[in-house]
């Protein structure tokens, strides 16, 4: 279940000259300082197992191991997507200030219009959205949802406005809401799920049923314009977009459209989630892809054996030990660790667990035995993918769609750019085509583990530069960023 929480707004200064003056941006949390300040506030590590845990009874032990599932590891790869979502999140809202005139008259022509297919309405105040979108793709298992989560998880409120420098300013402003795209990729599912979202946050609104009797897209999406702006919606995490890939003909095209328009007409930024077997969708529709990446791209590579960053994973999950007779972490049990998870960080989380479970109540320690048996029983099913990951071979890779981005979508990215650090704002008219079709699917909503709170004392991260080819290449050089805890006190993630 999602939690949101409402607060009283309190204006800060922001430091940057086109945010002040904002209320919606100044009511915002505290931004951080540094990249590495991010990843200082959403990493988690709970309580180790002590003395006392290990002599507990055995179901208790292997129930207690749910804990290491709650790990939060801050990779180096999380800082350049955690400070883009920090920042779009304000982009939005520069567009949108409501103290200024054209934002009023904007704002006043929604809330007043009675025909929501008056488009020619729309059109008549000119609007250029400071909006912007950003893009992770990854393998399944790399963290994209828990990042998300955790960077957004202070964003989770709903900001209730009264007085702005001595002005009645009488306004309700959420943030960031998150969504994800339905296993059937249903476009008309995901606009209830739109509205059903906003609706739990606020808690006394009935937009969904609202949107239920328009029944048809393009009303749909003028109504998303008004609920925009009665809320002040500034991002929306979208997860699972490569569900899309199980649309037929145009409506995943279709469903990009939607977002586009979100972004260059409703004003909304996007953070959108989806792992390598997007490929298809994106090569149909670059125009889209194109724009839904004006606030940067992100790749998180799968990491080999001798990766700093995951041997520091490693070293930080073997203090997890919930066995009678915890031992220490050797190579040899790294190379059997590594060889049963590819260095996927939830496989390597998983494994852990698993190999515990097993050891339990039987032999009460952990070796390369452990690691060997669950990789034949446990995780017999992740076995197929998890070798193809080893080998980093293409013709292996390449029979998981959801694990590595295909070549033709690797000179996709590159012909859009998408390995520089900075993304240019994309420019010219919107070209939102018109939505028509109609889908009567059912709607689902996300929902996650909380978070806790910050625990020091871990083993500090490697730092690296992310390539394409860093999971099939050697070992990656490692420089450990040097980070000062500040920011915003831990938030338990509502995703």
């Amino acid at each position: 279940m999602i939690e949101f929480r409402s607060i009283p707004a309190v204006y800060r200064p922001t430091g940057v000259k086109r945010y002040d003056g904002n209320p919606y941006i100044e009511a915002l949390p505290q931004m951080e300082e540094t990249k590495n300040d991010i990843l200082d506030r959403i990493e988690y590590f709970p309580p180790i197992f002590t003395a006392k845990d290990r002599a507990k009874g055995e179901l208790v032990r292997i129930a207690e191991l749910a804990r290491i599932g709650s790990i939060i590891y801050p990779f180096a790869e999380y800082r350049k997507p955690a400070s883009n979502t920090t920042l779009n999140i304000r982009e939005a809202y520069v567009s949108r200030n409501p103290c200024k005139v054209e934002t009023q008259r904007r704002d006043t022509m929604i809330a007043t219009m009675k025909d929501l297919n008056d488009e020619e309405a729309f059109r008549s105040i000119a609007f250029k959205s400071s909006a912007l979108g950003q893009l992770i793709m990854a393998v399944s298992g790399s963290g994209k949802t828990t990042l998300g989560g955790g960077v957004l998880a202070p964003y989770c409120c709903v900001i209730e406005h009264t007085e702005y420098k001595g002005q009645p300013f009488r306004r309700r402003q959420i943030p960031v809401i998150p969504m994800s795209v339905l296993n059937n990729g249903s476009l008309m599912g995901f606009c209830i799920q739109f509205f059903e979202t906003i609706d739990m946050v606020l808690g006394n609104t009935h937009y969904a049923r609202e949107a239920k009797a328009l029944r048809t897209i393009p009303l749909m999406t003028l109504l998303i314009r008004k609920v925009v702006k009665a809320v002040g919606l500034g991002l929306i995490f979208i997860d699972d977009v490569q569900n899309l890939r199980a649309v037929r003909g145009k409506q995943a095209e279709m469903v990009l459209d939607l977002f586009s328009y979100l972004l260059e007409i409703a004003g909304v930024s996007l953070l959108l989630s989806a792992t390598p077997a997007l490929e298809p969708v994106m090569a149909r529709s670059v125009r889209n892809i194109r724009k839904l990446t004006t606030g940067g791209m992100s790749r998180f590579p799968v990491m080999t054996r001798h990766d700093p960053q995951w041997i520091a994973l490693a070293t930080a999950v073997w203090r997890y030990q919930n066995v009678k007779h915890p031992g220490p972490l050797t190579e040899d049990i790294l190379d059997a660790w590594h060889a049963c998870s590819g260095g996927n960080p939830a496989f390597t989380l998983l494994s852990f667990a698993l190999a515990q479970r097993q050891e339990i109540g039987e032999r009460e320690t952990l070796d390369v035995s452990s690691f060997e048996r669950v990789f034949e029983t446990d995780m017999i099913l992740l076995k197929p993918a998890i070798k193809a990951l080893l080998s980093g071979k293409a013709t292996d890779l390449q029979k998981f769609d959801d694990l590595v981005p295909k070549s033709g979508l690797m000179e996709l990215l590159d012909q859009l750019g998408w390995a520089r650090e900075t993304t240019e704002s994309a420019a010219g008219e919107p070209e939102f085509e018109e939505l028509e079709e109609k889908d009567n699917e059912q709607q689902e909503r996300p929902d996650a583990p909380a978070r806790g709170e910050h625990k020091a004392g871990i083993p500090t991260r490697g730092k690296r530069k992310a390539t394409p080819e860093s999971a099939t290449k050697g070992p990656a050089t490692s420089k450990t960023p040097q980070r000062k805890a500040r920011g915003l006190p831990s938030v338990k993630p509502s995703f």
